[in-house]
This record gives C-alpha cells, sequence and structure tokens, in this order.
C-alpha cells in the first residue's frame, strides 16, 4: 500500500512539477544525502544538473544570508534559495559541498557529535536504527574542519539524533546544549544554528525549544514548509528535498507560496 501511495505521489508531482515556477520569498532547502545508497561521481553530476536548472528560474544565497531575512522578516520578491544537510554523511564533504562551492554559495551541515566520533557499533546502530540510512559513513571532525575553514556552516542536531518531545529536562539539555558544546570544543569556532531531529513540529516540544532558543542564535525544523516559522516564531521552517529527487519535484515545493 505504502509502495502505492508512493507511485501515485510521483505520478501526481510529476504533473505539478512541470508547470511550477519558484515563488518569490526566502526557500532553505533541507536534505541529507546525494543518494540512499553508496555514493558515486554519478550522483554528483546528477546533483550538478538539479542545480544548474533550478539556477534558471532562482537565485542561490548563502545560508546564514537566509537565516537573517527570514529571521528579520525580509522577504524578496524574487525566489532566493539556500540549502542545508542533517545527519553529517560523508556524502556533504565528497559530493555535496564541493557542487555547492561550483555556484559560490555554501551549505549548513547540521550534525550529531556522538556520529561523528562513533567506533563501529554505534556508527551501524545510528544508521540501521535511527535514521534507517544503512550504509552511510560519518563526517570526522577533520572534515568538518575543512568545511567550516571552507566557509560551510555547522550546526548542531543533538548528540545522538535525539527526538526531543520528551519531559526530561536533563536529557534535552545534555542533548542540545551538550551538542554545542562539543561541536564548539572541536572545531574551535560558536556553533549559532540548531535543527531539531526529525524535524517535524510534533517531534519538539516547548520546553525542548526554550532550551535551544536560550542556547542558539537560529533554530530550525524541516515541516511546516508554507510558513516562515513555528513555534510563535522562534523556529525556522526549512523545506525537505533530496539532491536525487526529480527537479519537477522540488519546483513544485519551491512554488508553494509562504506566509
Amino acid at each position: 500500500m505504502s509502495k502505492l501511495r508512493n507511485i501515485v505521489r510521483g505520478c501526481v508531482l510529476d504533473v505539478l512539477g512541470a508547470v511550477s515556477k519558484p515563488a518569490p520569498g526566502v526557500h532553505i532547502l533541507n536534505g541529507h544525502m546525494i543518494t540512499r545508497g553508496e555514493a558515486q561521481p554519478a550522483h554528483a553530476e546528477a546533483f550538478r544538473r538539479m542545480l544548474q536548472q533550478l539556477s534558471e528560474s532562482v537565485e542561490f544565497i548563502r545560508f546564514e544570508e537566509a537565516a537573517r531575512m527570514i529571521a528579520a522578516g525580509h522577504y524578496p520578491d524574487r525566489p532566493l534559495v539556500a540549502f542545508s544537510f542533517d545527519d553529517g554523511f560523508t556524502d556533504c564533504a565528497d559530493m555535496i559541498c564541493p557542487v555547492l562551492e561550483d555556484y559560490g554559495v555554501n551549505a549548513a551541515l547540521f550534525i550529531n557529535p556522538n556520529f561523528v566520533e562513533g567506533d563501529e557499533a554505534y556508527i551501524r546502530h545510528f544508521t540501521e536504527s535511527t535514521v534507517l540510512t544503512p550504509g552511510k559513513r560519518p563526517m570526522r571532525w577533520d572534515a568538518l574542519r575543512r568545511l567550516r575553514d571552507r566557509g560551510h556552516v555547522i550546526g548542531a542536531h543533538t548528540l545522538d539524533h535525539y527526538m526531543i518531545n520528551t519531559d526530561d529536562f536533563g536529557e534535552l539539555s545534555r542533548q542540545i546544549v551538550g551538542s554545542k558544546e562539543a561541536i564548539e570544543r572541536n572545531l574551535g569556532a560558536p556553533c549559532q544554528h540548531f535543527a531539531f531531529p526529525y524535524g517535524r513540529l510534533e517531534h519538539a516540544n516547548r520546553t525542548a525549544i526554550d532550551i535551544a532558543c536560550r542556547a542558539f542564535d537560529y533554530v530550525y525544523s524541516q515541516s511546516d514548509y508554507k510558513h516562515y516559522t513555528s513555534f510563535e516564531g522562534r523556529v525556522i521552517n526549512r523545506r525537505h528535498f533530496e539532491p536525487f529527487w526529480k527537479i519537477g519535484h522540488v519546483r513544485y515545493f519551491l512554488s508553494c507560496h509562504k506566509q
């Protein structure tokens, strides 16, 4: 049933995407990986083609600029697009970021420090049981330092990809603030951005958002993409996409007006 639903959804998006144009405003597209399986150079070229096609109807901007504009309520009359990627897979260092750099923009990479530092048992559990991406590998601190030095933003995503809708204040603080402290300790620079795992609004609660907003300058979901913000304007909403999606599907989601 799920497979049939996905096929129907894909067909509908094919039709809608063929006639869709990106709407004016600031769009943060958020993905995870260059492909579901083992990354190959051909996947980077497919992402490059997606960006080339998108660039015909949008302007790419740096992530920090997009965050500042949304936080300030500054929404332009043309479509601007920035990029972020969650979970910290090596796809980002090896293929995604180099392609974005060719277009003169950066990405925000939201990482889980315990995944960055994890041994093989931790990595296997994280990819197979937590984020359901078997075979994916984490970027380590040295790769993240190089990306930071090239202008990419390194943000926090909790220590362990922890769902922050619990009432356990101590664990919420450890996961949220602890991820900030680990990034700052290992990268030697302030960490100003936090995206909560799983991304839907029901995957966070007000206690967790309070903790995150005290620790970080900017907090993000991956939900409610028709609205710029949630949680009374304290959380910036991003739009889900993946570099392996069809270009028409991306255009359709960019065509939905934000309010």
